[in-house]
């Protein structure tokens, strides 16, 4: 699915339903993906390497 949008980069916004199944919110081609600029690149790398775990 994603491949047939011929697109180099995409990001996709997902959610976790109550049941537990993860949903797609959004998607698209990431030209409007980025950090709040009032949160500290740091502070961002270190919840999503703490979240991967």
């Amino acid at each position: 699915m994603i491949a047939g949008l011929g697109l180099p980069f995409v990001t996709v916004d997902l959610a976790l339903r109550a049941d537990g199944v993860w949903r797609v919110m959004e998607l698209g081609d990431g030209q409007v993906s980025d950090r709040p600029t009032t949160l500290e690149p740091q502070t961002m790398i270190t919840a999503l390497l703490v979240a991967a775990r």
